[in-house]
């Protein structure tokens, strides 16, 4: 496919025709939007029965694996031409009150039982001297970023 050469847009020559492209945006923004909805939406209506299908057929394999489970007593697993069925042995730990499991945690001294993240606090580096941050491998990087916001309200009111 051969490349192709995008020229730059039209040129502009006050705020409102600045004014005018931000609606313009707002419109192409809002029908692409509206568009994406109606296609979820609808896909998700037709999917809504193989789902229920899916679900029926499910429950029916594992009654029939539940009633013939005697054959599961010394495989995990059943190969099958189209798949593989199986029973897994799962443990979960139930935690009914959070905090008071991590203080209980910590008051028995059990540290590495707890999650702890570490990660770099980008927002408290900031307030750093210059110095300290080439110290630690970090610099500063400032960039005026352009940005533009379209009033979505107002675009409502006029169409």
């Amino acid at each position: 496919m051969a490349r192709k050469r995008i020229e730059t847009g039209a040129t502009l020559q006050s705020w409102d025709d600045v004014d005018r492209c931000l609606a313009e945006i707002g419109r192409i923004e809002a029908g692409q939007q509206e568009s994406i909805d109606q296609i979820k939406a609808a896909s998700k209506l037709a999917a809504e029965p193989l789902q229920n299908k899916k679900l029926g057929l499910e429950l029916a394999i594992k009654d029939y694996a539940e009633a013939n489970r005697a054959e599961f007593a010394k495989v995990k697993n059943k190969e099958l031409t189209f798949g593989v069925i199986g029973f897994r042995l799962s443990t979960s730990v139930v935690i009914k009150r959070v905090a008071e499991t991590l203080q209980a945690l910590k008051d028995l001294g059990l540290a590495n039982c707890i999650r702890t993240k570490e990660e770099c606090d980008k927002e408290a580096m900031k307030q750093l001297p210059l110095e300290t941050l080439h110290a630690v491998g970090a610099t500063l990087r400032q960039t005026d970023a352009f940005g533009y916001e379209v009033k979505r309200e107002a675009l409502a009111e006029v169409a």
